[in-house]
């Protein structure tokens, strides 16, 4: 099939993708063509894409260090920033070393060419992030997916496999259900068999634990359960870029041999002095999470009262399961004429037949912001 008949099945089949250009900053409320809306789909969970003192503290620093990174971190696009950054992570992680990528692809990727031969075994949630399942169909190991969160599947497989080097990838919040990988277990069984831990807790990070250092803080996991955590800064940290943490052992390796880091320009200084700065803001954000947990709490308890196929997610993602991607268009369609941001998210994001809104709940609304988004949902689908 040739690429313009591929772009028109795309729209015949109700698949093809549009982007809408923002003419302001991220927010609860954006401007997109020079009107407001009210904004569910961004990642920004903490309100920090916007901050002042991080726009100061990355204004400075382009002052001091310029714009670009100039190489790869492996020639001079190693600088005081990135180092300085690498180590706060580590401590704020609670882990030996950490190491920070351009995108949180790349750092996915990196996996590949570090960890993966060809006597490997990935196995993967069924649900993962496009980047994981990447990660391990570009590399020379073989990809095994068990069911979403089931953890006899995974014992199966575990079994099945034993004998070779086994890796377990998965998403620690699923990105676009908004459950949580029984991570505790997963480890258990990690350990009876002698396999490789890897999560990637891009939603999680800044959302959960004490300290914002995400799903394994909440879950009081080390780093001798979980040997390598995966992160990014484009979500609660409010910027972009991305990091792998662990022992030191496995950052050298990375260091050493992923093709993600070694051939890829670095990111920019003064981004990596924002994101240093950030991790103090995620830190002191304890009321950040705490209102983000009310308003999951009020959105619950209104989006209860409609008949709308929700999800069971206690998180800050929530799901509304439309099923036909279609009507799932058609609804999101509907939202934005009456100016509210719900994107609706079809296949292959997501299986055939579970189109959905991604509603994204972010320290910056308030509780009226979410009784309207609902409010609204409810008069498009039942007048």
């Amino acid at each position: 099939m040739d690429l313009l008949e591929e772009i028109k099945q795309r729209k015949n089949e109700g698949l093809f993708r549009t982007r809408k250009t923002l003419g302001s900053s991220q927010g609860a409320l954006i401007t997109v063509d020079g009107e407001e809306y009210l904004n569910f789909s961004s990642n920004d969970y903490l309100g920090l894409a916007n901050n002042d003192s991080l726009k100061t503290c990355m204004v400075e620093a382009i002052n001091e260090y310029g714009l670009g990174a100039g190489s790869s971190q492996m020639l001079v696009g190693y600088s005081l920033p990135h180092q300085r950054l690498e180590k706060k992570l580590a401590a704020f992680l609670n882990r030996d070393a950490a190491l920070v990528f351009s995108s949180g692809y790349l750092a996915n990727l990196a996996v590949a060419s570090v960890l993966v031969d060809t006597n490997t075994v990935i196995l993967q949630d069924k649900l993962n992030h496009a980047s994981l399942i990447d990660a391990a169909q570009l590399s020379k190991g073989r990809l095994v997916r068990y069911r979403h969160c089931d953890l006899v599947h995974l014992k199966k497989l575990l079994e099945k496999y034993k004998q070779y080097n086994l890796l377990v990838m998965t998403d620690g919040v699923f990105s676009m259900d908004g459950d949580y990988a029984p991570l505790v277990e997963i480890a258990g069984l990690c350990k009876t068999y002698n396999a490789t831990l890897i999560v990637d807790d891009a939603h999680g990070l800044g959302v959960l634990g004490g300290s914002g250092a995400g799903l394994l803080e909440h879950l009081k996991l080390s780093q001798a359960e979980v040997p390598l955590l995966i992160g990014t800064f484009g979500k609660s940290f409010g910027a972009s870029g991305a990091f792998v943490s662990g022992s030191t052992l496995h950052v050298e390796a990375f260091i050493q041999k992923a093709r993600t880091y070694i051939y890829t320009t670095a990111i920019p200084p003064a981004l990596a002095s924002a994101v240093y700065c950030a991790i103090d803001l995620v830190v002191d954000g304890k009321e950040l999470r705490h209102n983000i947990n009310d308003l999951i709490e009020h959105y619950k308890n209104v989006i209860s009262e409609t008949r709308l196929n929700t999800s069971n997610s206690s998180s800050h993602i929530q799901p509304i399961i439309v099923g036909c991607q279609d009507e799932t268009m058609l609804l999101s369609d509907a939202l934005y004429k009456d100016k509210i941001l719900a994107v609706a998210i079809r296949p292959p994001t997501v299986a055939k037949g579970t189109s959905r809104l991604r509603i994204s709940i972010t320290a910056a609304h308030n509780k009226k912001q979410v009784t309207d988004l609902v409010t609204t949902i409810k008069n498009n689908l039942y007048e």
